[in-house]
């Protein structure tokens, strides 16, 4: 299918007086990574069923993915507390035993049209060679404890949070839930043969208590076994005990353990090289201590992507070459994305109408998901084979925009692709950033100043906060992570490139101009401004914590300026944006500053309304400098200024040969070569086992005879044999320039070792 389907597209690049065949070349490829799936969810009933019975919807829909070689989809039913379809089995029949059990207002015509359309929608998908999972998210309404505390009548307080609505399941309580569970989840299976697997999410947001847990697992896991022994299971990595894992192993399931990949959003393409120290205890997001050796099962790597990319375009294939190539992680069984506009109407009422993305006259498409073509383009292809050829999406950019327009507006694309990804891993708040249904990078200012300059991100040994940078300007010392006036360098730099490809585009595009170009100039002058944004509030952030440090009203009154600044940007944002996207973008929920440590600005709504709130903050940032007056003396410490980089190309020389063909038991000695125009200060190895639950060690690294090579050897005892080996370095010059390498711009940051077992 992928052969006549490439035959078909280079039919289409064929020119006029060209033979239909001159594009057509003979090649071999297969799958680098065995699944490419993607998710839809399920949160909204209105927005949901405005697609669940559209079989024309679905044609377009799997076509493209078969097109784009994504060959998995997962439609996740159950998610959050609201409690649509949690459980799902209702919604589709009732079961024989338990007539208490079922969804107001569905009639048994209802959920026969409903399991129909998903038995359609499966048969559809396998059609195209597309494997189908259904996920099981919510076992009894309610995500969480306090929730199921509700359910059972435990807080009356909250008593009118459990009238049961009319997209709510009723009845299932903690005396019937494992044995319906069982009973519905056999007679699911039965009902739809050819489905191809079931994701579950395991811990207490599910709605199972700790208790719970030890007991349902089990028996479902058996029963699946018995009814259906090849169905592949996915259990969600979160909460899942070592005691589950081991029954699923000694029963002989089909399963794999599925995991955040970073947090709840799309960050950079590699494995968080630390998880924020919150969770870094846990088994919360990562990979956690779950790649043990012997290894008796397989990991699925899930981008949670649709927390960040909602909106605006996106599409780059060196981004997903290296996202790819990391989920080769644990001999990884493949990646889960999640789809364009994935939360769209999360937390709106059930029955509203859906939204339409784009105002009327900027429409170019008959589905809205039509409009994300890169973004299945690139996961997709890049996916199956990592060398697919540039021509394979240069053809489609030159088909929709025109020769002279295209490569432009490609290679735009492909830069400001990267720009989301780094705001998540260096300047989000790690609390409202990390979930999908809080943070949002494309149209939150992330909080006022004064917690803006707090966020720690979310790569901690790979970037510096805005607070570190505060506190070496005033102590002195050294850090070889990315200081956040480095980054700041980066979303400037990155903001020029885009907008100078974006004016060669819109000057040479002539004829070739349509409503699509349009459409993707608007999302490319968003991302380039919110870079900008992040490049002037960085200075502000720096300048704000080292007033709070010091008490000094100049860096006070730096920190206004630099934030006036930004928001300059942020009107520009909103300028792009114009009258293109519908003034209420219903993305989730629409809270606002309930609590100042999350810090949340909502789910909805446009990129203006942001602006009423920046400007806001701004006042108060000049309320608080008229109300700190002058300083009575020895109550205030002079601040330094905040220093721009200017030597953002300065470069350390780096040759290393990674150590390969370690045994288990065995010390590790490591050399490197660097070189650096000021003379090298430091080097130091950073290393620890592939388990991101513990702490990094160092050894400081010394000279050896031979001129520029560093040396250190890492103890076998520091080395736990179930696990494999990793290690990053971090070098110093004499002029106090700090780097970490591999250099996470261009590479996986760090190396990883596996052992000969």
């Amino acid at each position: 299918m992928y052969a006549l389907l490439d035959v078909a597209n280079r039919i289409g690049w064929s020119g006029s007086g060209e033979s239909v065949l001159s594009k057509v070349k003979e090649k071999t490829e297969k799958p680098d990574v065995r699944d490419r799936a993607i998710s839809v969810y399920t949160f909204n009933r209105s927005y949901w069923e405005s697609r669940f019975y559209d079989e024309a919807y679905w044609e377009r829909y799997l076509d493209l993915m078969a097109d784009s070689r994504l060959n998995s989809l997962v439609v996740i039913f159950g998610y959050e507390i609201d409690g649509f379809v949690a459980p799902a089995y209702p919604y589709f029949f009732d079961v024989e035993g338990f007539p208490e059990i079922g969804m107001p207002g569905v009639s048994p015509e209802e959920q026969q049209r409903n399991l129909d359309a998903l038995i359609r929608l499966n048969k559809m998908a396998n059609d195209r060679g597309i494997s189908f999972t259904l996920g099981f998210w919510d076992h009894i309404r309610g995500s969480t404890r306090r929730a199921r505390s509700i359910q059972e009548g435990a807080n009356e307080s909250f008593e009118e949070d459990i009238q049961v609505a009319p997209h709510q399941v009723q009845g299932v309580d903690a005396e019937n839930l494992t044995y319906y569970t069982l009973a519905a989840l056999n007679k699911f299976i039965k009902l739809m043969p050819d489905l191809d697997g079931i994701q579950f999410r395991m811990h207490d947001e599910s709605g199972l208590s700790d208790d719970e847990q030890e007991v349902f697992w089990p028996n479902i896991l058996k029963m699946v076994k018995e009814a259906a022994p090849d169905l592949l299971l996915t259990l969600r990595a979160k909460g899942l005990s070592d005691s589950v894992i081991q029954s699923a192993v000694d029963n002989e399931i089909n399963f794999r353990i599925g995991t955040k990949y970073w947090m709840e959003q799309m960050g950079m393409p590699f494995h968080p090289t630390q998880v924020n120290r919150e969770d870094q205890p846990h088994r919360r997001h990562g990979y956690a201590d779950l790649l043990v050796y012997p290894q008796e099962y397989k990991m699925h790597w899930r981008l949670w992507s649709g927390g960040t990319t909602r909106v605006l375009l996106w599409g780059d294939p060196e981004y997903v070459r290296r996202f790819s190539e990391s989920t080769h992680l644990y001999n990884g069984d493949g990646f889960e994305i999640s789809e364009p506009l994935a939360t769209k109407m999360q937390a709106h009422p059930h029955d509203a109408e859906p939204f339409d993305l784009l105002n009327p006259q900027y429409r170019y498409y008959d589905y809205e998901f039509e409009r994300y073509w890169p973004y299945f383009l690139f996961f997709g292809r890049i996916g199956y084979n990592p060398e697919t050829a540039p021509e394979v999406w240069q053809n489609e950019f030159k088909i929709r925009f025109g020769a002279e327009a295209a490569p432009l507006v490609e290679e735009a694309l492909n830069k400001a692709s990267w720009i989301l990804p780094r705001i998540v891993a260096s300047c989000s708040n790690y609390f409202s950033g990390f979930p999908m249904t809080r943070g949002w990078v494309e149209m939150q200012r992330i909080g006022d100043l004064p917690r803006y300059a707090m966020n720690q991100g979310s790569d901690i040994r790979q970037f510096a906060s805005f607070d570190d940078e505060a506190q070496l300007l005033i102590e002195g010392g050294e850090t070889a992570r990315m200081r956040p006036s480095r980054n700041s360098l980066w979303f400037e730099r990155r903001s020029a490139e885009i907008s100078g490809l974006i004016d060669e585009a819109e000057d040479v595009v002539g004829d070739s101009r349509n409503k699509e170009f349009d459409s993707i100039i608007t999302d490319l002058k968003i991302l380039s401004n919110l870079s900008l944004f992040h490049s002037r509030r960085i200075p502000a952030a720096v300048s704000y914590r080292l007033f709070k440090r010091t008490n000094d009203v100049s860096a006070l009154e730096d920190a206004i300026a630099y934030e006036r600044n930004a928001i300059e940007a942020w009107r520009e944002i909103v300028a792009a944006a114009g009258d293109v996207y519908t003034d209420d973008l219903m993305m989730g929920n629409r809270g606002r500053e309930t609590d100042v440590r999350l810090s949340i600005s909502g789910l909805s709504g446009h990129w203006k309304d942001e602006l009423v709130r920046l400007e806001e903050g701004l006042a108060s940032l000049e309320q608080e400098r008229r109300d700190v007056g002058g300083r009575p003396e020895g109550s205030w410490i002079p601040a330094p200024s905040y220093e721009a980089v200017e030597e953002y190309d300065y470069q350390f020389q780096v040759s290393h040969q990674p150590v390969e063909n370690l045994s288990v038991n065995e010390s590790v000695p490591v050399h490197v070569r660097v070189s650096a125009p000021a003379g090298v200060k430091w080097a130091r190895l950073f290393y620890r086992n592939v388990d991101q639950t513990e702490n990094y060690q160092y050894l400081q690294m010394y000279p050896t005879t031979e001129e520029n090579t560093y040396h250190a050897t890492v103890p076998a005892e520091h080395l736990d044999p179930e696990y494999d080996f990793m290690y990053l370095f971090e070098f110093m010059d004499n002029t106090g320039q700090g780097r970490l390498y591999p250099d996470l711009d261009k590479e996986t940051p760090y190396i990883i070792v596996p052992k000969k077992r």
